[in-house]
């Protein structure tokens, strides 16, 4: 018999505590009810090392209490947490967290502060002090949402040459040189890419070959599909509409692409839909295919795997597995999984 874990990160404003688990049978393609992995305040936002032995996740936590990372170890027959330590950010909640693939730094983005950080990860997998912050300055045309800076994302190009950091406030993803031995990053002006005034850049993603990235923008709801090259940086090469309906307000939240680059997906707050994509394996370009209900409200997150996706409905309370098609990645819903307060971010566990 074979197992999933999905752990499932949570605000904590109302009833959640912190980190929930639901485990998937896959013989039997049932959910169980979800239970309680750790407390810890809004787990926002998780990711786990190479070999899944280590869980990492901020905190984002909407008053004026500082920002915590935390690293757990993984029991890998059940996959239970054990806290290994947590450390306070320099400042305010955090709201994304990222790894390098060498597992020697975790980057942060605090939305608060507009400030991206870099964390090092210490031989017992511990994280320790923060190593180097970024501040970022300015505003945007939206007053009520872009009065200041807000960092929003965080993660390396696929060379490991940069650090991008997608900040919403500002219009911009900020590019930094990253150093791998020091985790210091120097701010390369020449290589930070303005986007459309109010637009908000929210998430980005490679895909597999590196040289294809695609911004979310959350205020705009579109994606920016960019060519990278090393040398010369990022360049826009196509702006797609995300929703369905043009007079709807909607707000952008994630966005995912199939392991083998067929496919991308986003969800849409308001209109309350996961966006599906052709992506044009030639040229890396999207056609907008369909738009289905996330079977709730406010989708914050989801995530894919080859045959199903999970959305997280944090209003609603619920997340919606979907069968995903391999032939075209439609997506039909087939289960729901509930008692979860506010859930905003799965990660996937394999059980041993």
């Amino acid at each position: 018999m074979s197992k999933i874990l999905y752990y499932i990160g949570t605000y904590t404003s109302v009833t959640s505590k912190g980190i929930y688990g639901t485990y998937f049978d896959s013989e039997t393609q049932e959910f169980s009810k979800p239970e309680l992995f750790a407390e810890l305040p809004s787990p926002t936002y998780m990711v786990s090392n190479k070999n899944a032995a280590i869980l990492y996740s901020v905190s984002e936590i909407p008053d004026k209490t500082r920002g915590k990372l935390s690293a757990y170890s993984i029991e890998p027959s059940a996959g239970k947490l054990s806290k290994i330590n947590e450390v306070n950010a320099p400042g305010l909640g955090l709201c994304h967290i990222s790894i390098d693939p060498t597992e020697k730094f975790l980057f942060a983005a605090s939305y608060p502060d507009a400030t991206v950080q870099v964390y090092p990860i210490l031989e017992d997998g511990s994280v320790g002090e923060a190593v180097c912050v970024k501040e970022h300055v300015g505003k945007g045309v939206n007053k009520a949402r872009q009065e200041k800076a807000h960092a929003h994302h965080v993660c390396l190009t696929p060379d490991q040459k940069y650090l991008c950091a997608c900040d919403l406030g500002i219009d911009k993803v900020m590019v930094y040189r990253f150093d791998i031995n020091t985790g210091q990053l120097e701010l390369d002006e020449d290589k930070c890419l303005k986007l459309p005034d109010g637009c908000g850049p929210r998430h980005m993603i490679f895909n597999s070959n590196g040289q294809t990235a695609y911004v979310l923008s959350e205020l705009s709801s579109q994606v920016f599909v960019l060519s990278y090259q090393a040398d010369k940086g990022f360049t826009i090469l196509q702006t797609i509409n995300a929703l369905e309906q043009d007079d709807i307000a909607s707000d952008a939240a994630a966005i995912r692409i199939s392991s083998d680059d067929r496919f991308l997906y986003t969800s849409n707050r308001g209109e309350d839909s996961l966006a599906l994509f052709h992506i044009n394996e030639d040229t890396g370009l999207l056609e907008r295919i369909s738009n289905s209900s996330s079977g709730g409200q406010h989708p914050r997150d989801f995530i894919l795997t080859d045959s199903l996706l999970l959305c997280a409905n944090r209003d609603s309370d619920n997340i919606v597995v979907y069968q995903v098609s391999e032939e075209d990645g439609t997506i039909e819903p087939v289960q729901e999984v509930t008692g979860v307060s506010k859930p905003v971010n799965i990660l996937e566990y394999h059980l041993e």
